[in-house]
């Protein structure tokens, strides 16, 4: 079962996620699509419905994780499976550390988003390069956390380059053309 987009806004809604994560939670969610959609036209068989949900849904216990110092992600996941989406819980719950896929030709939904939410700063759609600094800026504060977010940089070039090798556009044309697209 996967909600709809609909069903996503109330269930932000009901667990009183605040509005600037709601509004981060939806351009991630616009890019996520986007990028899927473009990924279809290639050949790739990604599901639609599954990563706008995701990518909506990834941060449902975000501020709830902050006070109680657990992973919102696995949170999330936990909470998705309570409200019987399985298949989201699967994506939430690797939307910061994604599993390794052996696959190195298949793009999985739980990459999309995962890349999707790094490409978004609060609701502004940046480079790797400038989420990774801010993050650095904001979660580095010793070598163990500069060393963790600097191996999700890694994964994240990985991905970036895995979902752009499919694709006719730079990842730095990104939010240009998302920007464009908003004005239609």
């Amino acid at each position: 079962m996967i909600p709809n987009r609909k069903r996503c806004l109330e269930l932000l809604k009901k667990y009183n996620v605040p509005p600037n994560i709601i509004k981060h939670s939806l351009v991630v969610s616009r890019i996520a699509v986007f990028l899927a959609t473009e990924l279809n036209k290639k050949g790739h068989n990604l599901n639609l419905e599954e990563i706008e949900a995701a990518a909506l849904l990834h941060d449902i216990k975000k501020m709830d994780s902050l006070k109680t110092k657990t992973s919102h992600a696995h949170e999330a996941g936990r909470l998705m499976k309570q409200l019987g989406y399985n298949e989201i819980a699967k994506i939430v719950e690797q939307h910061v550390f994604l599993d390794e896929n052996n696959d190195s030709s298949r793009i999985l939904e739980e990459e999309l988003v995962n890349y999707s939410d790094k490409r978004v700063r609060h609701s502004k759609v940046v480079t790797l390069e400038e989420r990774f600094k801010d993050l650095r800026k904001r979660y580095g504060k010793d070598k163990e956390s500069i060393e963790v977010i600097n191996n999700l940089e890694r994964k994240a070039i990985q991905v970036e380059n895995k979902i752009f090798s499919n694709l006719t556009f730079k990842p730095e044309e990104l939010g240009k053309i998302i920007k464009r697209r908003n004005k239609h």
